[in-house]
């Protein structure tokens, strides 16, 4: 039967959210409540008066037709605006594109760059969906090791670059290892995509929880190779509207526009009023998030150094990524997590590289979605850690 099938979706993996998902939906009823902490997605809808202004918009006619298929031109100059404010930078409503979400500016990017064929150099531990798509297009992912502070090697990535290589792609703060690039790596591989002519595709879909060390991005000429990406999802808590956008230059998106047509003819008109909201109200809001955020993070900090059998390999935005000393695989010990403890994580193997003989130590890792806990579900994590033998 699977001559059926296009080949390069029989090769790409199952989506992993949802096969964890599975994995706590058979298993058997426990005494303690499932930590879920698998997804980071908000689980709290968006704020009041975001809501309020929702229901008043979802009356408008308006708001239920066809827009433009680049989005809505109030939105996009308000990105503008923004954009100038925070980077120092002079771009055009010409260079921004609404999507409907990060996923989707990502895809449309790549398939805007890259063939079946053609290859992308991308750092290891990987964005499980951005590793998918570039699987069911048939293009060769070259993976690029990082080093103990999980950051990209520029040299392995200088090696790597072939007359096939398309673009490098990069994800700051990072998913799945939370850490955020500092300006100085950002700026050499920015430099290492102009010099050789690819594309850096940079996305920050959580760059509102970290320090936005990516202000380098818009020094100097950017346009011929820069292509950014951003999401509204985490911020205003909009997962299920799907909203993101795209900044690049104008050539660029003439052609991302062909994607964008045929896939969702336009983004979702709600979202993007929702969006356009929450640039012009919610600063306050998303610095409160933000201060939550980073309290938890503190907290997991403080309690993971009281427990010798995980090492901290990376955290921040809304992950935190976990190695471990035993010499089961990481799948195995997602799965001993949840039977024992009822504890559902992302396991490291589903980062990385399809084969078992690639990165065999760094894939022994399990990422965790802390962002949407309380200070109680953290403890209580660490508690059920303190109480886990990973070597039975």
């Amino acid at each position: 039967m699977d001559e059926l099938f296009n080949k390069f979706v029989l090769e790409t993996q199952k989506p992993p959210v949802m096969e964890v998902r599975e994995w706590a939906r058979v298993q058997q009823k426990s005494q303690k409540p499932l930590l879920n902490l698998s997804q980071a997605a908000p689980l709290s809808p968006p704020p009041d008066n975001l809501l309020k202004f929702l229901s008043e918009q979802a009356l408008l006619p308006e708001n239920h037709l066809y827009g433009d298929v680049l989005g809505d031109i109030p939105l996009r100059e308000e990105i503008v605006n923004l954009w100038e404010q925070e980077y120092g930078c002079s771009i055009c409503i010409n260079n921004v594109a609404i999507t409907s979400g990060c996923n989707q500016a990502f895809c449309a990017a790549i398939s805007t760059i890259a063939s079946a064929g053609d290859s992308i150099l991308v750092p290891v531990p990987w964005y499980f969906n951005h590793e998918m798509w570039l699987t069911i297009q048939g293009i060769d992912i070259k993976p690029i090791p990082c080093d103990l502070n999980m950051l990209p090697d520029i040299e392995v990535a200088e090696k790597l670059l072939d007359k096939k290589t398309k673009a490098i792609v990069m994800v700051t703060p990072n998913n799945p290892t939370g850490v955020e690039y500092p300006s100085k790596l950002i700026k050499k591989f920015s430099n290492f995509a102009k010099d050789n002519n690819i594309k850096l595709v940079i996305d920050e879909t959580y760059m509102n929880f970290g320090n936005k060390q990516s202000n380098v991005l818009y020094k100097g000429k950017w346009s011929d190779h820069l292509i950014q990406l951003y999401s509204f999802s985490k911020v205003y808590r909009l997962t299920g509207h799907r909203v993101g956008l795209m900044v690049a230059s104008k050539t660029f998106l003439d052609q991302v526009a062909k994607f964008l047509d045929t896939t969702t003819i336009c983004p979702n008109r709600l979202a993007q009023k929702a969006a356009y909201f929450g640039l012009l109200n919610l600063r306050e809001f998303m610095a409160k998030e933000r201060l939550k955020i980073n309290k938890l993070k503190n907290i997991f900090v403080k309690e993971l150094i009281k427990n010798p059998n995980w090492s901290l390999l990376g955290i921040g935005g809304y992950f935190a990524y976990l190695g471990y000393k035993s010499n089961l695989d990481s799948i195995s010990m997602a799965k001993k997590l949840l039977a024992d403890q009822n504890i559902l994580t992302i396991p490291g193997d589903m980062f990385f590289p399809k084969s078992k003989n690639l990165f065999k130590k760094e894939r022994r890792s399990i990422r965790i979605a802390f962002a949407n806990s309380t200070n109680e579900e953290i403890i209580d994590l660490f508690k059920r850690l303190k109480n886990f033998s990973m070597y039975t």
